[in-house]
């Protein structure tokens, strides 16, 4: 892991020695920003994930609250049914408890597992083992408010979406718009001065 940027180091040094000191600095200064933005779209990633999958566990929890399954039940069988971040974060859960921990201490660390948008989630769940709360209006709740998280979420992208499409509409459909348009007109004046 350490290899690439000191291979990134000293390669920036060599161009900073022999090219030109503002090169080799670029250089370095894009091999030192790399690791952190990957590191920063991998956490944006893995937190869209958990944006999209949460409205889905929490229906499943209420639902099968609603059938008369417990805490734990209610727990294990969205573990089992769910395989992105939350449901295997549930699935772990369960599996700890399942090797002698109380239900309520193996969800304690589930979103700092899985993340912090499970936080709301975690803490209905936690209350509804250790005192024995009711799951549905909480977890009620709690879908419509990651629902709406979720919607907003797709707002942003959808306000970001011009910006997106700036580039490749200025790069390609705009001199092809510009070409079909003023090169008749430029050819047809051509000929008019040349009679």
């Amino acid at each position: 892991m350490l290899a690439a940027p000191a291979v990134g180091f000293a390669l920036a040094a060599v161009i900073a020695l022999a090219v030109h000191p503002v090169l080799g600095v670029g250089m370095g200064l894009l091999v030192w920003i790399t690791p952190h933005r990957r590191r920063a779209q991998r956490h944006r990633r893995k937190q869209a994930e958990i944006i999209e999958e949460l409205p889905e566990a929490i229906d499943l929890l209420r639902l099968a609250a609603s059938s008369g399954l417990n805490v734990h039940l209610a727990v294990a069988a969205v573990g089992e049914r769910l395989r992105g971040p939350v449901g295997l974060g549930l699935a772990e859960a369960v599996q700890r408890a399942h090797s002698g921990m109380r239900l309520a201490d193996a969800l304690e660390p589930l979103p700092d597992r899985v993340g912090e948008p499970v936080r709301p989630l975690a803490r209905v769940l936690i209350d509804g083992d250790r005192y024995g709360t009711e799951l549905e209006p909480a977890l009620e709740q709690l879908a419509a408010d990651s629902r709406l998280l979720r919607r907003r979420r797709a707002e942003e992208q959808a306000r970001r979406l011009p910006l997106r499409l700036l580039l490749p509409l200025v790069s390609c459909i705009l001199p092809a718009f510009i070409l079909l348009t003023l090169a008749p007109v430029l050819a047809e004046t051509l000929t008019v001065l040349r009679r």
